[in-house]
């Protein structure tokens, strides 16, 4: 079985020579079955394949110098492989205040990352998740990013990954609060408004958002050019770099904008966002898509 995992992730644009003892049945199943997203295992499969970029110097550097990625690099996999080393390969590895608002670095395989030791983390999130983490020092705050409960340039640094475009959305699907099924799409403003009171002058925001043809699908919005300069421009003075990566046939790797303008997120996945319902069978895309197509990862470093 090792053997087949191993295989699938140099398929998958990572070399691998060996392989943790505990590849589990379910991670089996996925590579056995064909590797289809959100299938028995996908989300395994998923965290070991991020883990293991985030454990490879070379590959972290491919993100930090905006360069290509290997051939088939990420696979049928969603677009949290590119998300996560991009944002690991800009992190500076020193003590200081960091944010994740919106709960994505709440995994165990993303917190047991070197770059985190020497953050005092805070994590802002709409509800309580199931994962937590108080005993590395972790603090919980459960509050709307359109109004956030924290002094003026408190924080270094700041991450908001795959977040931005819920907020006015309807988020039922995260709290069983009525007043989030919402349709206020211009509030991811007033987010950033509120990202950028709190971080320091010359600290780093770290947003990423689904990117391409512009969709609302109630949950959540894809971003369009025009939305993405609209969210920059609300962030206040910055010096802001944008990198894109796409998603084809042979996996993710580094694109121009204008490579991404017509990108389509899978649609059947966005409509499960919204209600919840899981198709069966699962739907399989012609180029094994997962979800974005694009992802707009930038950083914006707040001026003086």
């Amino acid at each position: 079985m090792k053997q087949l995992v191993r295989a699938a992730l140099r398929q998958l644009g990572l070399q691998v020579t060996r392989v943790p003892s505990s590849v589990s049945d379910l991670e089996a199943e996925f590579v056995q079955t064909g590797r289809i997203p959100w299938s028995p295992g996908y989300k395994q499969a998923k965290e070991r394949f991020i883990g293991q970029v985030l454990g490879e110097p070379r590959l972290l550097q491919l993100f930090s110098r905006q360069s290509r990625l290997p051939r088939h690099f990420g696979v049928g996999f969603d677009e949290r492989c590119v998300e996560y080393p991009w944002l690991v390969a800009h992190l500076q590895s020193r003590h200081e205040n960091l944010l994740d608002a919106g709960s994505a670095l709440n995994h165990a395989f993303i917190l047991e990352q070197p770059v985190f030791e020497k953050k005092k983390l805070h994590i802002l999130t709409l509800a309580p998740e199931s994962n937590c983490f108080w005993q590395k020092g972790i603090s919980y705050l459960f509050h709307d990013l359109r109004s956030v409960p924290i002094r003026d340039e408190y924080f270094d640094a700041i991450v908001c990954l795959s977040t931005l475009e819920h907020v006015g959305c309807d988020n039922t699907a995260y709290t069983r609060q009525a007043v989030y099924r919402e349709h206020r799409s211009d509030d991811f403003i007033l987010a950033l408004q509120e990202l950028s009171r709190i971080l320091k002058p010359e600290g780093t925001l770290f947003l990423t958002v689904p990117f391409g043809v512009y969709r609302h699908f109630g949950s959540f919005q894809q971003f369009d050019q025009k939305l993405l300069s609209r969210a920059i421009d609300a962030f206040g003075k910055t010096d802001a770099v944008a990198t894109f990566y796409r998603y084809s046939d042979t996996g993710w790797d580094v694109a121009n904008i204008e490579d991404c303008t017509n990108a389509e997120y899978v649609e059947w996945v966005a409509k499960v966002w919204s209600d919840g319902q899981w198709p069966e069978p699962l739907p399989e895309e012609p180029d094994g898509a997962a979800a974005a197509r694009c992802v707009a990862c930038v950083k914006l470093t707040k001026t003086r």
